[in-house]
């Protein structure tokens, strides 16, 4: 690598779709909606953690807003704000409609009646569909201040689909891995079912390129050229998050990383980073992972972050290693 170009790659981790409760996964199966949505993934985890419930729901009409607490069993409890004018999903003004709220534990359900008695719901959320607004920062979601807290999962196995994706990998057909999660997995409440503990993260694997030039050297048509190989940086996460984390359920844990031929050892880059860009963290017993992200950015130095660097590879952490804000 020439002195005077360097060549950059930092990666975020996006999920597609909200965390699913593995109970849910058999909705997930033939769903033409779900799988078209989960087929732009090829980077999957899954976690566990206590069942996340709602409780203590108060709409007050008059300012649009819905109040609600927010807990994991046996955890934390917070409370947070849904600013109902702010949802996009409203296209008319509230003060012309009149909402129905439907909640229990699990789900908020948001509609509006029309005059002829017909109910037309605009919006549904689980629990964990809450958390991963808040993670966002989304405007229509105030309070909630404890949801990193929340939103910290037990990180059991990361996964990678090198053909096809990720509604392929883990849900079209057996998962050895999710089975022997399931069967092996105590209640991390009591009382509670484990599938209801066990939760799949469809991730999608984004890559921002920076190349960096002195001012004397002359740029070439190959150094501004971002063709990549999707598959190859797909691999490369995953070796980098098990081999940093060795999740409890993967057992090829990858000693050997960041050398091998099939990541981007060989690549040309000078470094390359992985950040999970979601306010979520995910835990072993060799440490946790914190991600994060702006409203309208997927990375954050809220998140921590691998970097590779030739054979050196380093974990930083957000507020410890560099500033957060």
């Amino acid at each position: 690598m020439q002195k005077d170009k360097t060549h950059n790659c930092f990666a975020t981790l996006s999920l597609v779709c909200t965390p699913i409760p593995n109970s849910l996964a058999a909705n997930v199966t033939g769903n033409i909606t779900y799988m078209e949505i989960i087929r732009q993934s090829d980077f999957y985890v899954i976690g566990g953690r206590p069942q996340a419930s709602f409780c203590d729901f108060y709409h007050e009409p008059k300012s649009n807003t819905l109040c609600f607490s927010l807990e994991v069993a046996g955890g934390k409890k917070d409370t947070g704000l849904i600013l109902l004018d702010r949802m996009t999903s409203f296209n008319e003004s509230l003060d012309n409609l009149d909402i129905e709220i439907i909640a229990d534990g699990s789900v908020l359900i948001i509609s509006v009646v029309r005059n002829n008695g017909e109910k037309q719901p605009i919006a549904c959320f689980r629990p964990d569909t809450i958390l991963m607004w808040r993670g966002r920062k989304e405007l229509f979601i105030k309070g909630l201040d404890l949801f990193l807290e929340l939103s910290t999962y037990d990180l059991l196995y990361v996964g990678i689909a090198k053909k096809g994706d990720t509604y392929d990998r883990l849900f079209a057909k057996g998962h050895q891995a999710r089975m022997q999660i399931l069967a092996s997995e105590p209640q991390r409440f009591p009382g509670a079912r484990v599938s209801d503990e066990i939760y799949l993260f469809p991730f999608k694997v984004e890559p921002l390129f920076i190349n960096v030039f002195k001012s004397e050297y002359e740029i070439e048509q190959a150094d501004i050229d971002f063709d990549f190989d999707s598959k190859k940086l797909v691999i490369d996460a995953e070796k980098a998050m098990v081999s940093l984390l060795k999740p409890k359920y993967n057992y090829s844990l990858y000693p050997n990383y960041p050398r091998g031929k099939d990541g981007l050892y060989e690549s040309g880059l000078t470094t390359y980073s992985y950040a999970i860009s979601e306010g979520m963290a995910f835990r072993t017993a060799y440490g946790t992972i914190k991600g994060a992200r702006e409203r309208e950015l997927t990375f954050s130095n809220e998140a921590d972050f691998i970097m590779v660097k030739g054979d050196n590879v380093s974990f930083h952490i957000s507020g410890v290693d560099f500033p957060a804000k």
